[in-house]
């Protein structure tokens, strides 16, 4: 919520008079639970339960990484809502395509016992895989939807993304997901897609 992409983005709807909301998902930020007690479904809940309470309409749904799949699952379901969809380097479907085909078969024996399992990314990083995120995300993958959003769609992916490689999201040029889709490549962004130069093309799209 506090992000620089999300800070970037909440000041320039500040300055041009537009509507702005930015929230943590459960167990991300300042929200509360811990990330591994959730998967895409209760996500995607927290993203319906705040656009049902608050009566959003034509909404410009913008979504990273995680994000982006929720934002995706969102549109999918509900089309009429959504004027313009974005994703900042989506990884819809990650937990089958990015996690659960790399684990060695005894992480996924002890995820499917129940245990936690922790991935260290770096010294002060780790993310951690749970029955729960597998369990609560596979109703939710795209790949298998026969939903269809028709609004504008717009996908950016950095070149140097070391997360979500920058093909990742080539498939859904072939699929009838989403119809008006435009896909950008920025070759020297990374996962963040933080640097000046994609938050300003990023801006040429909102």
């Amino acid at each position: 919520m506090n992000g620089k992409k999300s800070n970037f983005l909440r000041n320039y709807c500040y300055k041009n008079e537009l509507s702005f909301l930015s929230f943590d998902f459960r167990g991300h930020g300042k929200s509360s639970g811990k990330i591994y007690e959730f998967g895409v479904e209760d996500w995607l809940n927290d993203l319906s339960n705040i656009i049902n309470f608050l009566n959003l309409k034509n909404i410009t749904l913008i979504g990273s990484s995680l994000g982006g799949w929720v934002a995706m699952s969102y549109a999918l379901s509900n089309p009429s809502k959504i004027k313009k969809l974005i994703g900042l380097a989506p990884a819809p479907d990650f937990t089958e395509r990015l996690i659960w085909n790399n684990l060695s078969e005894l992480k996924k024996k002890s995820i499917s016992s129940g245990k936690i399992i922790e991935e260290k990314i770096s010294k002060d990083f780790s993310y951690f895989y749970s029955r729960q995120l597998f369990e609560r995300s596979k109703k939710k993958i795209i790949k298998k939807s026969k939903k269809k959003y028709k609004g504008e769609t717009i996908i950016f992916n950095g070149f140097k993304d070391k997360s979500v490689p920058f093909k990742y999201n080539n498939n859904l040029l072939e699929t009838h997901h989403f119809e008006n889709l435009t896909s950008v490549i920025l070759k020297n962004a990374d996962h963040s897609l933080s640097d000046q130069n994609s938050l300003k093309t990023i801006l040429k799209f909102i």
